[in-house]
């Protein structure tokens, strides 16, 4: 078996090898020519480096004694600093290009414009760098900061240090070692990569083959494949090792089977209580929402089935436009569940209405229906009341947005804030046609009923009290599409029906 191995496989040693030789003599290539470039991108950085960590925390203490007004601290602080040997240069600025201290004292006092400082103060730069190392140019600016210091505020910047680097100092430390980094680098690469290479295809190909064959193996499912090896082979104990885990992935894998199969029975237990217990939700929610529009019926009494044909007339609404772009973002199942409901408490606000009007037979006069649509008002005051109770949640977003809006029109002439176009919430533009429908289609004490016809002519080509531009234009094509499930459900509720 090794005999056949090896004959298959020495062509492919052959081409290894001579990869290994072609990718040293890369390798040599590519150091000479690309050692230069990695070389001055190495001593750039350690420029920065330095002369970051110098300022790093410099410009708080010099913020510090800034503030205090010890310029000769100051002044001793930077030619400290300046005695470094990388520091050719460093100056402290106050805002008007001033220098107050610097390493060469004779610039004390005077104005040297650096354009770097200037952009640091005027573009409130946390660090500005100009650097050109071609030219042998490095420069940095940084702020320092008062006690109040903003960066949004740029007049908290209380000065700047300056520093330019003296680039000459460190090319005389790097440049020393370049030579002997690209002769080690290259004969120590290289020996040792080639080393390396070697000795792992003759030690480990054969094992590695055999263990990848196996992988894959486990891989497609097979958890009791066992790899066939000599105790005296190269990765003997690696192998062995495989073999024990591979049997105790299929011990765990058979456990996970019994569990999944103990989980999914649970999950349809929990399943089965989560569908219970939001039944129950909703049934509460539903309760309440009945028990506070039958408040309101008790009231206007000429309104018994207003609401359970209203809440009708809503649902084949939303479910109409739930699909149309305009409203697809708005109208989903649980919020067109949510809605239906809500629009049973439209009128809610009408328990604040005095029964003198209310149920005033005749015309109401100017002061009277003032007062009713107040109704809209004490509608939303009292779902906010509820609000601070239950906590706010979307069943009651939806009841007030109806209470408060179901009298507001397209154009802007309705109540109580004549709010216009989508100004108006979409909950409360399906309660208004739904609303004007049913007012329409009913007989009350101050007018007689419209039969479906007169109804549908008045609400799409208006009377003059009723017009097509109170209502949103795409609920409208809506209603009249849907005008004859309107008329059944109508039917199906009369008002003499319990």
């Amino acid at each position: 078996m090794i005999k056949q191995w090896n004959k298959s496989f020495i062509k492919l040693y052959f081409k290894i090898i001579a990869g290994i030789i072609a990718a040293v003599i890369v390798n040599i290539f590519l150091t000479f020519s690309l050692t230069d470039n990695l070389f001055h991108n190495y001593f750039e950085k350690q420029v920065k480096d330095q002369v970051s960590s110098t300022l790093s925390g410099l410009d708080f203490g010099i913020s510090i004694l800034l503030d205090k007004g010890d310029l000769n601290s100051i002044q001793r602080m930077v030619e400290k600093i300046g005695a470094y040997s990388f520091i050719e240069i460093i100056r402290v600025y106050d805002l008007d290009d001033k220098i107050l201290s610097s390493n060469d004292k004779g610039e004390v006092n005077k104005k040297i414009k650096i354009e770097i400082v200037d952009k640091v103060i005027r573009e409130n730069r946390l660090q500005n760098i100009n650097s050109n190392f071609e030219k042998k140019i490095f420069e940095a600016a940084v702020p320092i900061k008062g006690s109040a210091y903003s960066k949004v505020n740029k007049n908290d910047i209380i000065g700047v240090i300056f520093v330019q680097a003296n680039i000459k100092s460190f090319e005389g430390i790097l440049f020393k070692y370049q030579d002997l980094f690209i002769k080690k680098y290259i004969a120590s690469g290289t020996l040792l990569l080639t080393g390396i290479l070697l000795l792992l295809i003759y030690k480990l190909f054969l094992p590695i083959t055999k263990l990848s064959n196996a992988v894959k193996e486990v891989s497609d499912g097979d958890y009791k494949h066992e790899i066939i090896h000599n105790s005296n082979e190269e990765f003997s104990y690696l192998i062995q090792n495989f073999n024990y885990m591979i049997k105790q992935i299929n011990t765990r894998d058979m456990e996970l089977k019994q569990v999944k199969y103990k989980l999914e029975g649970q999950n349809e237990v929990l399943e089965k209580k989560v569908d219970e217990r939001t039944k129950e939700l909703n049934l509460t929610q539903e309760v309440t929402i009945k028990s506070l529009a039958v408040l309101a019926e008790t009231r206007d009494n000429e309104t018994g089935m207003h609401i359970y044909r209203t809440k009708n007339y809503v649902r084949i609404l939303a479910e109409h436009l739930k699909d149309h772009p305009r409203f697809s973002n708005h109208l989903n199942k649980t919020t067109i569940e949510l809605i239906v409901n809500s629009a049973q408490l439209h009128d809610i606000g009408k328990v604040g209405i005095p029964d003198s009007i209310l149920r005033k037979k005749g015309k109401l006069t100017k002061d009277e229906f003032k007062e009713m649509k107040k109704h809209t008002i004490y509608g939303r005051d009292a779902v906010l009341k509820a609000e601070k109770t239950m906590g706010s949640n979307s069943f009651l977003r939806f009841a007030k947005e109806i209470a408060y809006s179901h009298h507001e029109k397209w154009d802007g002439s309705g109540y109580p804030e004549g709010l216009t176009g989508e100004e108006i919430p979409v909950s409360a533009r399906l309660m208004a046609i739904a609303d004007v429908y049913d007012a329409l289609m009913s007989k009350r004490h101050y007018k007689e009923a419209f039969p479906h016809e007169e109804t549908m002519k008045i609400i799409t080509k208006g009377d003059g009290r009723t017009m097509p531009e109170h209502f949103d234009p795409c609920v409208l094509e809506a209603f009249k599409d849907l005008h004859y499930k309107f008329e059944k459900i109508y039917l199906e509720f009369p008002e003499n029906d319990k």
